[in-house]
């Protein structure tokens, strides 16, 4: 993972969540690992207060769990929770799909600009960054939907599957060819470009696709 430099004193709680987030992408945090406030203002430069924020924000996305007299860690996601968050996604990717207004010329570039940002990283061998790139380009087409509640609980159910998604890009990051990983982006930009719906609900369905993976368990595929 690429070092990050010190954060200055000052930062907001959601430059703070966006940096646990970071770990979380990268595997240095992994589900069930505790979360220590004085650890991550040390090694930000912050003072703990962000870091709390922080910490709340991100419990309230699902994606850290809280448990009294034990602190903050990493929440763990049973394999039913799984299948009925993505479940979830399914059908609101599938509504977003439907309703989404085209974007314009200048909304489109900055798809494009994510999607040259996620190929870079990708041919850098930059895990982390290219799910961060993953998931500013998907929160980018939510913005689409003009029915916000529906963009918004879909959102908010893609950040909390950050875990399963990260996990299953590290596997595949291992074992199958870069041009495979980069379809992920590619496939929801084209639909976009050629204004295609049934394109586009079939390539956001990709992303809730459960597979098996060794082991035996199952995960999502991003």
């Amino acid at each position: 993972m690429t070092a990050k430099p010190p954060m200055k004193s000052g930062k907001s709680g959601a430059e703070v969540s966006e940096a646990i987030r970071q770990a979380i992408r990268a595997g240095e945090l992994l589900p069930g690992m505790q979360i220590k406030q004085a650890d991550w203002a040390s090694r930000l430069g912050v003072s703990r207060v962000p870091v709390r924020e922080a910490l709340g924000m991100l419990e309230s996305e699902g994606l850290l769990a809280h448990e009294p007299h034990q602190g903050y860690s990493v929440a763990i996601l049973t394999q039913d929770e799984v299948k009925q968050l993505y479940l979830l996604r399914r059908l609101l990717d599938r509504e977003i799909a439907l309703s989404l207004v085209w974007p314009d010329a200048e909304a489109l570039d900055a798809l494009r600009a994510i999607y040259h940002e996620a190929n870079a990283a990708l041919e850098a061998g930059e895990i982390a960054d290219w799910l961060a790139c993953n998931d500013r380009f998907i929160l980018a087409v939510y913005d689409l939907c003009p029915m916000e509640i529906v963009a918004g609980e879909a959102a908010k159910f893609w950040r909390r599957t950050e875990t399963i998604r990260s996990g299953r890009i590290r596997y595949e990051w291992q074992h199958l060819k870069r041009e495979t990983i980069q379809l992920t982006i590619a496939r929801i930009l084209t639909q976009l470009e050629e204004r295609n719906r049934a394109g586009l609900k079939s390539a956001l369905a990709r992303l809730t696709k459960v597979r098996k993976v060794p082991a035996g368990s199952v995960a999502p595929k991003s």
